[in-house]
C-alpha cells in the first residue's frame, strides 16, 4: 500500500479490542478501572535527583510498570511492555486467525526533538517478535510522530481497511520515559519540574493497542464494539518545542472533527502532561475550536499515570471507548486530542454505539 492518507478522514471505524499495560494495570480492564477511579501510581523514581530549592534536592516524580520492566533498558524494556499489551488486544478482540491483520505502530522516530535514537530497525524486529504464532499479519507500518503517532495512525488504518488490504487494524505503541537516558535528556532540556520552574512533565512508561474494523466486518463476525471512530484530523504546529504558540494548528485539527457537534456536555481526553506551554496552547485553541457546551469535562491520563510518550494515544482511545461503552462518559461523543514535541497535532471523535456493556 503506497497511497498516503490525507489530513482529514471521516467515516466509521469500529473499536473492537483494547489492550493496555500501564503503571496501574497489566491489562486494559484494571488499567481503565483505575483511571476511572482516579487511582494514581505516581511515585518518586529511585536513584534520581533534581533541585527542589537553592540548596535542596528531591527525587523525580514519575510512574513505572513495576516488576515487568525491572532491570531492562532500551528496546528490551519496550518489548516487555509491548508484548502483553498486544496479546491483551488480540484476546479482547477475539480476532480469527485467518483474518488479514495490519499493524500500525507508533514510534518516536529516528531523532525526535533532536534526540538521536535510530531505533526503528529494532522496533520493527520487536513487533515481529511480539506477534503470536498463527496470526496472519499481512501489513505493518511505523508511524513516526511520537506522542501523536497512535492518533495519526488511525487515518493510515482507515485507508488500509477501506482499500480492503486488511480485515483488522491494530494501532498502538510502547514507550518509556523513565530510563536513565530519557530522564537525563528531560532534565538537560529543562522539561522536569525542577527549581526554579514549577511545572514540567511527569515521565512514565506504558504500552497500548486498539483493534479497528469496518462496522460491516465487525457485525458479520459478531464482534463487540466499544465505540466508533467517526472523524480524524491532523495539522502541524511550526513553533518549536517549549515555545508558546497561538494554538491555531491544534484548533484546526479539533474543528475538523468537531464540525456540527452541539452536545450539551463535552468530554475531552488529552495528553496534557504538566508542561506549561502545552496547557497554554490548549487555552488558546479551545475558544477557536470547541462547540458551545453547558458543561465540560477534561480527562488527562497523565494526572494518574504520567506521560508515556507514544503510548498516550492508545491509552486515551481505550479510556474514551470504554467510557462510552460503560456509560460513564455522560455524553454520546468523546473528543480526543494529542500533540507531539515535533509539531504534530491530532484530534479524533469517538461516538457511542448506543449499546452499553
Amino acid at each position: 500500500m503506497t497511497e498516503q492518507p490525507g489530513e482529514i478522514w471521516k467515516g466509521e471505524l469500529a473499536v473492537t479490542g483494547l489492550g493496555l499495560v500501564t503503571p496501574v494495570g497489566l491489562s486494559a480492564a484494571p488499567s481503565l478501572a483505575a483511571l476511572r477511579a482516579g487511582i494514581s501510581r505516581l511515585e518518586t523514581l529511585p536513584g534520581t535527583s533534581i533541585a527542589a530549592g537553592e540548596n535542596d534536592h528531591e527525587s523525580i516524580i514519575g510512574a513505572r510498570v513495576s516488576g515487568l520492566t525491572e532491570g531492562l533498558l532500551g528496546q528490551p524494556r519496550l518489548k516487555a511492555l509491548m508484548q502483553p499489551a498486544l496479546e491483551d488486544c488480540l484476546s479482547d478482540s477475539a480476532v480469527f486467525a485467518d483474518r488479514r491483520i495490519g499493524v500500525f505502530l507508533g514510534t518516536s522516530g529516528a531523532s525526535p526533538a533532536n534526540r538521536q535514537l535510530d531505533y526503528d530497525d529494532a522496533v520493527k524486529q520487536n513487533l515481529l517478535d511480539c506477534i503470536p504464532g498463527g496470526m496472519n499479519v499481512t501489513y505493518a507500518k511505523l508511524i513516526q510522530t511520537g506522542r501523536a503517532s497512535v492518533l495519526s495512525g488511525i487515518r493510515h488504518a482507515a485507508l488500509a481497511l477501506a482499500q480492503g488490504t486488511i480485515d483488522v487494524a491494530l494501532v498502538g505503541a510502547a514507550d518509556s520515559w523513565v530510563t536513565p537516558r530519557a530522564l537525563h535528556w528531560l532534565r538537560q532540556k529543562g522539561r522536569l519540574p525542577e527549581y526554579p520552574r514549577h511545572t514540567g512533565t511527569l515521565p512514565a512508561e506504558a504500552a497500548g493497542f486498539v483493534a479497528l474494523e469496518t462496522p460491516q466486518v465487525a457485525d458479520q463476525r459478531g464482534a463487540r464494539t466499544y465505540a466508533k471512530i467517526t472523524a480524524s484530523a491532523g495539522a502541524n504546529e511550526n513553533a518549536i518545542w517549549g515555545e508558546v504558540n497561538n494554538g491555531v494548528a491544534l484548533a484546526r485539527a479539533i474543528r475538523r472533527v468537531a464540525e456540527g457537534v452541539t452536545d450539551a456536555h463535552a468530554l475531552v481526553i488529552s495528553d496534557l502532561d504538566g508542561e506549561r506551554y502545552r496547557a497554554m496552547e490548549w487555552v488558546m485553541a479551545q475558544p477557536k475550536s470547541m462547540w458551545y457546551s453547558e458543561t465540560h469535562d477534561h480527562w488527562n491520563p497523565a494526572d494518574c499515570i504520567g506521560d508515556s510518550g507514544a503510548a498516550m494515544g492508545a491509552i486515551m482511545l481505550a479510556w474514551g471507548s470504554s467510557a462510552l461503552a460503560k456509560g460513564y462518559a455522560r455524553t454520546e461523543r468523546v473528543l480526543v486530542w494529542g500533540a507531539s514535541d515535533e509539531g504534530s497535532r491530532e484530534a479524533l471523535m469517538l461516538e457511542s454505539t448506543g449499546v452499553r456493556s
